[in-house]
């Protein structure tokens, strides 16, 4: 009998989502945290316009999904797939995520006043904007995936105590399937005025459908779902050819994404641009990839990843100051493949000296 999370050389058996096969999803996290600094950073537009649209609006889309698949992955699959009753990791979850959220919102509160952030919105009272702003939009423009990932956490934990997880799927892909009408395809609707308006409505609550209630439940399931396979032991030949299926599955998914990308593009359908058909086939196959790909768990890429999320835009602003201050921004700035290269670079530099401060106090405090 092989046990689940070893390898047999001479056997031909390998395994397949044991807790030290995850170093390929640990390692395209930063790849992920870097991705989203070359959303709100737009890499090529010094360079192609038409370039930095595919990187940032459309390949760009893969990383927020990443991140909810992952907390369905090692989160929900509990609850979703083998029917945990235990509520504490999930519990830990959502404080540590508040906490986290929290401490993000008093470092960028500052900012967000001075960026008009709270003040009156189309007639809203302060206190709705508020609100609106710590529970959909996010206290800072990046901010928004922090209550987000709580939200859809909830959702889909609710959703799983009632019914099955192919029910749970569809009611995702339906939530999924309505925000997709708020985001990218808003001009598929435009012109029918009741669903317009009940739309409106909705932008009131929330200014974009992109948020925990319409976008991150059907991540977080697949995720979970994916979970099935956990523990698995499978022949290397199995796992040569899942390897091939989800790599032509990757590529033919990309193209797709590409495509309805230049579609919506072309039509000027898009009132946001973060919400596409092809990006679930897309997530599926690429983080089926890196769970085939295993390796060495890397546990501070984690925290680090985190930190680059957290921080890159302070970096931006830090970078585009020494800019000023230096008479650098034609270079530093202005240039976005250096602008970005040069917030990367920093970001991740205060993010791995932040959690190597933090390991040693977190060490010392067990002392």
């Amino acid at each position: 009998m092989i046990k689940a999370g070893l390898r047999q050389e001479g056997g031909g058996y390998v395994s397949i989502g044991t807790g030290q096969e995850y170093g390929s999803i640990d390692r395209f996290r930063i790849i992920a945290a870097i991705i989203i600094v070359g959303i709100h950073t737009y890499p090529m537009a010094s360079v192609s316009e038409v370039a930095n649209f595919y990187f940032v609006h459309v390949l760009g889309r893969v990383a927020v999904p990443f991140f909810l698949m992952v907390t369905g992955y090692f989160l929900l699959s509990r609850y979703l797939v083998h029917h945990k009753r235990d509520t504490g990791p999930l519990i830990n979850f959502v404080k540590k995520t508040g906490i986290i959220y929290a401490l993000a919102t008093l470092l960028y509160l500052p900012l967000s006043i001075y960026a008009g952030h709270y003040t009156n919105y189309a007639g809203m009272s302060l206190l709705v904007v508020i609100v609106r702003n710590i529970v959909f939009d996010g206290t800072f423009y990046h901010l928004w995936y922090l209550p987000a990932v709580i939200i859809g956490v909830l959702i889909v934990y609710a959703l799983g105590r009632g019914f099955s997880l192919r029910l749970v799927f569809a009611i995702a892909v339906l939530l999924y399937f309505i925000g997709l009408f708020g985001d990218n395809y808003f001009g598929v609707i435009y012109g029918v005025l009741p669903i317009r308006n009940a739309y409106e409505v909705g932008f009131r609550v929330f200014s974009f459908t992109r948020n925990g209630l319409f976008y991150a439940p059907i991540f977080l399931v697949i995720g979970a779902a994916m979970a099935k396979q956990k523990n698995r032991v499978v022949t290397k030949h199995e796992n040569r050819v899942r390897g091939l299926r989800c790599v032509v599955g990757l590529v033919v998914s990309l193209a797709f994404l590409m495509f309805e990308g230049y579609v919506l593009r072309r039509g000027d359908f898009s009132r946001h641009s973060s919400m596409y058909i092809a990006l679930l086939p897309t997530m599926f196959f690429l983080f089926s990839f890196l769970l085939l790909l295993g390796g060495k768990a890397a546990v501070g890429l984690r925290s680090i990843s985190m930190g680059i999320f957290i921080l890159h835009p302070l970096i931006i602003i830090v970078v585009r100051g020494v800019g000023r201050v230096f008479g650098l921004t034609q270079l530093l700035v202005e240039n976005s493949v250096v602008f970005f290269i040069a917030v990367c670079g920093l970001s991740v530099v205060v993010s791995v000296f932040c959690n190597g401060v933090y390991s040693r106090y977190k060490g010392r405090a067990y002392v």
